[in-house]
């Protein structure tokens, strides 16, 4: 992937993004995500959320599900929580599904996707009508950038002592949107500011963008990512259907 470092910064910058995909409610749309406060606690929140309006986009449908699946992927070591179901019926777990689909087939828990689920959403096609600069938080320089500028922070009210892809794959909030809100802060060499950040989704398979939409938390039209009108997500979408079984997911 084409990039360079930033000689202001010493972030590592690309300029690369043309498109991707997101799954996302129908009645929000693919650019209404959910406002984050100031002084929020940030433990619900996304990866690179910052105070304001962030769009995470992949590179890919398996990706896109992915990441808004991995809630309801089976936990290492258990069993689908109606296995014991089947297994008392004297069944195997999938003729017991076929079985029970009509009155199970709109209950949200742990390995199962219900119908609503996928009715309420669509999957999205964004395009980016415009040039930036996206930073690669995940290269040495980038890592080594963050580290000189927040790395005092991060270890004082944090407790961490060294910043690694560890860290930035991990489920500290508070560190990943402290770093998130630096990077927004700064000011390229070019006298521009960042679009967003680019990361490896943390499930494999390539890359997401957690893009910042400046223009709405300012309370202005005109930010440069748009989206298509999106299209529904059917039980037998192959993507939907291969990231299902990789999390142990069943669909209805």
């Amino acid at each position: 992937m084409s990039g360079r470092q930033c000689t202001k910064t010493g972030l590592w910058i690309l300029d690369d993004f043309r498109s991707g995909r997101r799954v996302a409610t129908a009645n929000r749309g693919a650019l209404d995500p959910p406002e984050r406060l100031s002084g929020d606690d940030p433990a619900g929140w996304n990866r690179y959320d910052t105070p304001g309006s962030t769009v995470y986009i992949s590179d890919n449908d398996e990706i896109a599900f992915a990441e808004v699946l991995s809630g309801y992927a089976m936990k290492l070591g258990s069993k689908h929580p109606m296995q014991k179901d089947a297994d008392f019926m004297g069944m195997t777990l999938d003729d017991y599904f076929k079985g029970v689909k009509d009155d199970w087939g709109n209950q949200v828990k742990m390995g199962c996707l219900p119908r609503h689920w996928r009715d309420r959403r669509n999957i999205y096609q964004l395009t980016l009508n415009g040039a930036g600069w996206w930073v690669d938080v995940e290269h040495p320089d980038s890592i080594s950038a963050i580290s000189a500028g927040i790395g005092e922070k991060l270890k004082n009210e944090l407790g961490i002592s060294q910043l690694t892809l560890g860290v930035l794959h991990g489920e500290n909030r508070a560190a990943t949107t402290k770093i998130a809100a630096w990077i927004r802060e700064q000011t390229m060499d070019d006298g521009s500011l960042p679009l967003g950040i680019r990361f490896m989704s943390k499930h494999g398979g390539g890359d997401c963008w957690a893009y910042w939409l400046r223009r709405r938390d300012d309370g202005l039209d005109g930010d440069e990512m748009a989206s298509d009108s999106g299209t529904g997500i059917q039980s037998h979408n192959s993507a939907l259907l291969t990231v299902a079984k990789r999390f142990g997911i069943k669909i209805w």
